[in-house]
C-alpha cells in the first residue's frame, strides 16, 4: 500500500512539471511588459524599455551607432553599468571589452529609451561567430582603405598632370596660331611684292651673278658664298630692288631628278642670301627650277656640264622707282 502511494506521488509530481508548470510560466510571461520585449521599429521614447538588434555602423567613445534590421538608425549609449557579453556554453556569459564593438558586428541591445533614437544600454550581447566575422571584415577594409587612399592620390596626381598638359597644349596651339598668322603675313607680303614686280614690266638689271655646283649637289662652296655676299652687299644699297633666282642642272640623270635638284640649288641660294646676306624674303621673287633646260655650254664635255650646273642671280630695279 505504501509502495502504491509513493508511485502515485511521483506521477502527480511529473504531471505537474509537464502540464501545470509550463502553463504557469507562459501565464507569467503574458503578464510582463510587452514594451520591454519589443524590437525598436521607430524612434525610442524616454523611459521606454526596449530591446533591439542590428549592425554596428560606428563607435565614438561610449556611443555606438547601429542600424536595425528595418533600416532604422539608433544610437546606443554605454554606461559604467552596461554589460557587454557574449554567450558561452551551459548558459554562461563572458564579459567582453567595449573595443570589440567594431563596425560590422551584429549586436543585441537591451536598455531604456533616453531620447528619440537614443538608448541607454543595460546589456549588449553578441556571438563569438559574429565577432570573428566583424574582425574579418575589418581586416579586409583596412588594406582596402589604404588602396582607396592611394588610388585617390594617384587620381589627384593624374588630374594635375592632365591640367598641366592641357595648359601646355593651349600654349602650343597659341604659338601655332601665331606662327600661322605670321606665315600668312609673309605670304601676303611676298605676293604683293611679286605682283608689284609683275606689274612693272620696265625694269633694269643692276647686278648679276652665276655660281656653280658639284655634280648632284646643292651645297654652296666657299667661293659661291663669297660671290653671294658681294651681291647682297651691293643689292642692299638700292631702293626697291628685287632678286630673281633660277636653278639649272646638266643633262646627267633623269628629268624629274634634275628638276628637283635645280629647285634645291635655287633654295640654297635664297636661304644664304636671307640668313647671311640679310636680304628679306619680300625682296626675293619666286625661284625658278629650270632643270637641264637653257644650257650655257655643251653637255657633251665635262667642262660644259660643269658650267651648266649653276644658279643665276639677278638684282632688278624698276625704272619707275630708280629712274632712267
Amino acid at each position: 500500500m505504501k509502495k502504491v502511494s509513493r508511485q502515485l506521488a511521483v506521477y502527480v509530481t511529473f504531471f505537474y512539471c509537464v502540464a501545470v508548470l509550463p502553463e504557469t510560466v507562459r501565464a507569467a510571461g503574458q503578464g510582463t511588459d510587452t514594451t520591454a520585449n519589443a524590437l525598436v521599429t521607430q524612434d525610442v521614447n524616454r523611459g521606454e524599455k526596449v530591446k533591439t538588434e542590428g549592425l554596428v555602423i560606428s563607435r565614438q567613445g561610449n556611443i555606438v551607432t547601429m542600424r536595425t534590421s528595418d533600416s532604422n538608425k539608433v544610437e546606443v549609449a554605454l554606461t559604467d553599468y552596461t554589460k557587454v557579453v557574449t554567450p558561452r556554453p551551459l548558459f554562461r556569459k563572458k564579459h567582453m571589452p567595449v573595443s570589440d564593438l567594431v563596425p560590422g558586428l551584429w549586436i543585441k541591445v537591451k536598455g531604456v529609451g533616453d531620447s528619440p533614437g537614443h538608448i541607454l544600454a543595460e546589456s549588449v550581447t553578441f556571438s563569438s561567430d559574429d565577432l570573428r566575422t566583424a574582425h574579418a571584415i575589418q581586416a579586409g577594409l583596412t588594406p582596402l582603405d589604404t588602396k582607396v587612399q592611394s588610388n585617390q592620390r594617384q587620381i589627384q596626381t593624374n588630374l594635375q598632370n592632365i591640367q598641366a598638359n592641357q595648359q601646355q597644349i593651349q600654349a602650343h596651339e597659341q604659338q601655332i596660331q601665331t606662327n600661322q598668322q605670321q606665315a600668312q603675313v609673309n605670304r601676303q607680303q611676298i605676293g604683293e611684292a611679286n605682283q608689284r614686280i609683275s606689274e612693272l614690266a620696265d625694269y633694269s638689271v643692276k647686278y648679276t651673278a652665276a655660281i656653280n655646283f658639284p655634280a648632284g649637289s646643292a651645297t654652296l662652296s666657299a667661293q659661291a658664298k663669297s660671290e653671294l655676299m658681294r651681291l647682297a652687299t651691293d643689292a642692299t644699297t638700292l631702293k626697291g630692288y628685287v632678286v630673281q633666282i633660277k636653278g639649272f642642272t646638266d643633262s646627267s640623270g633623269g628629268v624629274v631628278q634634275n628638276q628637283n635638284l635645280s629647285m634645291r640649288r635655287a633654295q640654297s641660294v635664297i636661304a644664304y642670301l636671307e640668313q647671311a646676306g640679310n636680304i628679306p624674303l619680300t625682296h626675293v621673287l619666286t625661284p625658278g627650277a629650270m632643270g637641264e633646260s637653257h644650257p650655257v655650254s655643251s653637255n657633251q664635255t665635262q667642262e660644259g656640264r660643269a658650267e651648266n650646273r649653276r644658279v643665276e642671280i639677278k638684282v632688278l630695279v624698276s625704272r619707275g622707282i630708280s629712274g632712267p
